[in-house]
Order: C-alpha cells, then structure tokens, then sequence
C-alpha cells in the first residue's frame, strides 16, 4: 500500500510541474456499516461526510488529487433518554484515477488515506418539544489513528457513486474515572484497547468546477 501511495504521489508531482492543474469542489455523504460483528451490534449504521477541493490532471483529467476533512457518525439508543454516539473526524487525501468508460458512465479506482480523532461518549436528553435540553457526556474513549481506504467510483457527468472499504484500528484510551469505577466493582479495565473499525461504506456525491 505504502509504495502504491509512493508512486502516485510522484506521479502528481511530476505532473504538476508539466501543467497548470483543473480545480473542482468535491463533497459526498452516505453510510457506514462496521465489518466486525461486536462493533456492528452495538452501531449497526453509520453516516459519513467529506468534502475538498479535487485537483485534476493529466489527459481528460483522469488522475484526480483530493484533500479533504470529513465526518463519521454513529449513535445507538441506549434508552429513551440516553444515546450512545461514536464520532472520527477525519483529515486526509484520496488519490484516484479514470480507467475506462462505460457509456456515460466514467470508472475511478481510488486510494484514501486520513489522521482521525474518536471519541465516543453519552447524550442524555431532558424534558420535551421545546423545553427539551440535551448534554453530553466526557468522553468514555478517545484516541487518534491513521486509517487508509479503497475502492472505486462511478461517475456520471457531476455526481457520483462510491463503494469502499477502510481499515482503521486505533488504539483507545479509557477514561481514567471509568477504569477506577470498575476497579471499585471488582472489574480490571485495561488502561487502552485496539478496537476493531475496519468498515464498508457507500457514497453518494458531487464534484463542481470552481
């Protein structure tokens, strides 16, 4: 993975000394679903959003350099009051290039990869209609991690269709009052865990010309 990222970096570089790239504004939204089947239980859908600005080069465009900040969400109703929430912001870049045509229809096999911040934790909800009032709770787990990402695109005109699968598994801290509740309990909580978020997503979105 690390030499594929290699050569495609040189390869823009190289081109971007050649030609003045094409600029486009690129936003997309859609779903996760996490591959491992404790993480799916407890979160079985998520949503996610990226956007950036995409630059564009070689014939027709076909290689495409993206950064982009984005979003994953997941939440899970504990009970009527309470809502466990997992989020990762994410910062990073996706490489893709144009392979073949079908009919109107443009193939892009891509390769992201992002620094992300997670943090999960509670949001408790008081009262109702509009006197309601939510607060969230510190966070249960926090922690950074790199994650990387393939799959392919399929691009009609301006919108398109993404289907992709990540592999991220960040190591996490456990809140220091929760290890020694547990501890009063009679329960040893490791002080971190590596947690599992390998997961498929599909994508639906957007690239306009600036």
């Amino acid at each position: 993975m690390l030499t594929g990222w290699t050569a495609l970096i040189l390869s823009v570089s190289a081109l971007s000394a050649q030609e003045k790239p094409s600029v486009f504004l690129d936003a997309e939204v859609g779903i996760d679903r996490f591959a491992a089947g404790a993480m799916h239980a407890v979160f079985p859908v998520g949503a996610n959003l990226k956007a950036g600005p995409v630059f564009a080069f070689a014939d027709e465009w076909r290689l495409r350099l993206r950064p982009h900040a984005g979003v994953r969400f997941f939440s899970n109703k504990l009970d009527d009051w309470v809502t466990e929430q997992l989020l990762v912001v994410k910062l990073g870049g996706q490489v893709s290039y144009d392979v073949f045509y079908l009919g109107q229809a443009t193939f892009f096999p891509y390769l992201a990869a992002d620094f992300n911040w997670v943090a999960n934790y509670d949001a408790e909800k008081e009262g109702d209609g509009d006197d309601a009032n939510v607060t969230y709770s510190d966070s249960y787990l926090k922690g950074t991690g790199f994650s990387q990402e393939a799959g392919l695109r399929v691009q009609v005109r301006e919108w398109y269709v993404k289907f992709g699968y990540e592999l991220f598994s960040p190591r996490l801290k456990v809140r220091k009052n929760v290890i020694d509740d547990d501890l009063a309990a009679g329960y040893l909580t490791p002080r971190n865990h590596r947690f599992n978020f390998n997961s498929f997503n599909i994508t639906v979105g957007a690239m306009l010309s600036l």
